[in-house]
């Protein structure tokens, strides 16, 4: 068979689907088009690579006759408008990366893939002309999809989120999000979703949110994405500003994301218990860099990098059940009270606040304007240890609430230098009642600990 160039270009992309798919496309009497070798190629199907007409039809008529034939279906370079086409039972479309563009028709999504047991999508570019949509809708939304695989794909100008997943397992890897009104990726109650090595910029509330509608265990994993510029245009005190979010979805991994330039926080877990934050680095946020928020029990923040943030690390929330909590070996820099985007009232100044069942060790906080390490806050205060920690250019050094009447902290080999208004100081809701606690102890901090830390 004679190989044209878009044959070269198709075999160099997708060369491992033409192992066994000449066999079955030949034994089912297909007809061999340009790209029949590697699959049914839409062009023979009847879709045409830049016609103005809306072309639902076609694509739906052509992944019904590629999935009765076990075949992926191949579509070659152009731009094709739909909107609202169905994917059957193991649908696979191949596009070429940044050649192959998918337009929305009207406004809603392009694909919807809804109860089926897998897909996969590779190489496609989807534009949704900046159309607003309703809050969640996206440019691709599945539903209870067990094993989805997206890879290679862009999406574009989202009228409210680039991918919706419901329900659904799989992998989002080697895509590219940009300009979406909303958020890049929206994920509910995942079964085990990996979302990998992604490129997200430009988004107006959120980058990646990973959600369940109940607390429980959701396992997804989210590493190695670069998360750029989100915005917080529809307001609020946390929901919204954030490069990932977790919002009551437990198990999650979150390690090695690029972040930059967040509105609030460059990764914020809200209620989701067991969840890792695990070496990243992130610069330029208004918030709290890393957070994990109110009904949380077990989190670790370990080896990440933050710079130029209001604040490094919060663990807190002990009124709402937040606890147990491990905050080790982070480098925070440049903590700065400042004005959030939901306050006119500065916030932040500190490198890391924990609250209870906490243990904060091997951190290297400087320049935190207010204080390096805040241990509780009025109440808020229970079981914690802030130990072999080096803090430079702050404030106070450590801080430790002595509102509560019974209370129990270690403070202990820990180096501080250049903490203008004491090395460890006792407060009550944030003001100082104590004074240098490594000089001399005081009888208002009964229970606190304080020991062999090098002060200079």
């Amino acid at each position: 068979m004679a190989l044209s160039r878009r044959n070269v270009l198709a075999m160099g992309l997708f060369g491992t689907a033409s192992v066994v798919l000449p066999t079955a496309a030949q034994s089912r009497g297909a007809a061999a088009g340009p790209l029949g070798h590697l699959g049914l190629d839409a062009g023979q199907l009847g879709l045409r690579p830049g016609a103005a007409e809306d072309q639902s039809r076609q694509l739906q008529a052509a992944l019904k006759q590629a999935a009765a034939r076990g075949a992926p279906l191949l579509l070659p370079p152009g731009r094709y408008r739909i909107g609202g086409v169905a994917l059957p039972e193991n649908a696979r479309i191949v596009g070429v990366p940044g050649e192959t563009h998918l337009v929305t028709a009207s406004g809603q999504p392009l694909l919807i893939a809804r109860n089926i047991g897998r897909a996969a999508l590779t190489g496609l570019s989807f534009d949704g002309l900046d159309i607003p949509a309703a809050q969640r809708s996206g440019l691709l939304m599945a539903e209870n999809v067990g094993e989805i695989a997206i890879s290679g794909c862009a999406f574009a100008k989202a009228g409210s989120v680039g991918l919706t997943l419901d329900r659904c397992g799989g992998r989002v890897t080697a895509s590219r999000f940009r300009d979406m009104r909303d958020a890049a990726l929206f994920a509910i109650d995942s079964k085990g979703l990996t979302v990998e090595q992604n490129r997200v910029e430009d988004c107006g509330n959120n980058g990646i949110q990973i959600w369940r509608s109940q607390p429980g265990d959701d396992g997804s994993i989210v590493r190695g994405n670069h998360v750029m510029r989100i915005r917080t245009d529809s307001g609020g005190s946390g929901q919204n500003g954030n490069g990932i979010s977790v919002f009551r979805a437990g198990g999650v991994i979150i390690e090695g994301n690029q972040l930059r330039d967040c509105a609030l926080s460059f990764i914020r877990n809200n209620s989701g218990s067991g969840v890792q934050i695990l070496g990243n680095q992130g610069r330029r946020c208004g918030e709290v860099a890393l957070y994990s928020e109110f009904a949380f029990e077990g989190a670790i923040i370990a080896n990440n990098h933050v710079e130029d943030c209001a604040s490094g690390a919060s663990m807190t929330n002990l009124d709402q059940g937040g606890r147990m909590a491990v905050c080790a070996n982070n480098i925070i820099r440049k903590a700065t009270r400042k004005a959030v985007p939901y306050s006119k009232e500065p916030t932040g100044g500190y490198g890391i606040h924990v609250e209870a069942e906490a243990a904060v060790t091997g951190n290297v906080i400087e320049d935190a304007s207010d204080i390096g390490i805040a241990l509780g806050w009025s109440w808020g205060m229970r079981n914690l240890a802030a130990t072999g920690n080096v803090i430079r250019k702050t404030g106070i050094g450590i801080s430790v609430s002595l509102v509560p009447k019974e209370r129990n902290a270690l403070i202990a080999n820990n180096v501080i230098s250049e903490a203008r208004d004491g090395a460890v100081i006792g407060t009550e809701y944030g003001k100082p009642v104590t004074g240098d606690l490594t000089k001399a102890p005081d009888a208002r901090a009964s229970g606190i600990v304080v020991a062999n830390n090098a002060v200079r």
